[in-house]
């Protein structure tokens, strides 16, 4: 029951006709006042109820700006369905941390992005399109893509070292790798060096398994041909 429906009500003084019914008249009144004094005693020390105020008696017009703040709020009394869509916006948020906000952040279009750490993510240069570079929390891989099938990638542990792997046609061609200690750049099938200019090579030696190891196109022989032959030719001169 609210305050308005067990209000007192003040009648017109009577007609008197003794001492006796003036004070009754006054002491009712005397008696209505103070029940009305407690009334608004009531609502002025915070304890207003919501059943005493009727719908839409309170206007934002009628509330001082940030007279209402989040400690004169009890928890969960602000809910989704008492808020218009739209009337909280980005300018009117402020959180220390994103994940102060309980929510799929859903599809976020940003222009910048600074000072964060972002962890177990896919990152991609492209949507479900190729070409595409790509970070990927799946086996912790780093790539630039063709296509599906035609890729380089950045392995962090092949077999106890970091590698480059090379993906052609859907199968592994070769790898960069420092598995015995120092840079190996291996190949299952051909692998070509090519120039334009000279090719320079400083080292302390170059290592061959074999002269057989080494083919020149033109004549179309391996320097341990070369190498045999020149000898066979030399033991001829010494028997002659």
């Amino acid at each position: 029951m609210g305050i308005q429906d067990v209000a007192p009500s003040f009648r017109n003084p009577p007609t008197f006709q003794d001492l006796e019914e003036v004070k009754a008249y006054l002491k009712d009144n005397i008696n209505k006042i103070a029940r009305s004094l407690q009334d608004i005693d009531f609502m002025i020390n915070g304890t207003l109820d919501v059943k005493n105020i009727r719908a839409d008696g309170i206007e934002a017009r009628n509330i001082k700006a940030e007279a209402i703040t989040t400690d004169k709020l009890i928890a969960g009394a602000v809910t989704t369905d008492k808020i218009t869509a739209g009337a909280v916006t980005a300018e009117k948020i402020t959180v220390g941390e994103l994940s102060a906000i309980s929510a799929n952040l859903g599809h976020i279009v940003a222009g910048l992005i600074e000072s964060v750490e972002i962890y177990g993510s896919y990152i991609a240069t492209r949507r479900n399109a190729y070409p595409r570079a790509e970070m990927s929390n799946i086996n912790h891989l780093i790539g630039a893509f063709l296509d599906a099938g035609n890729h380089v990638v950045f392995e962090p542990d092949y077999g106890g070292s970091p590698a480059i792997r090379f993906t052609v046609a859907g199968t592994p061609r070769g790898r960069i790798h420092n598995l015995i200690g120092y840079p190996i750049f291996e190949s299952d099938s051909a692998l070509g060096l090519q120039a334009a200019g000279t090719i320079f090579v400083n080292a302390a030696k170059m290592s061959f398994s074999n002269w057989d190891r080494l083919y020149a196109d033109n004549p179309g022989r391996t320097l341990g041909d070369e190498l045999r032959e020149i000898f066979d030719r030399i033991e001829a001169l010494e028997e002659g």
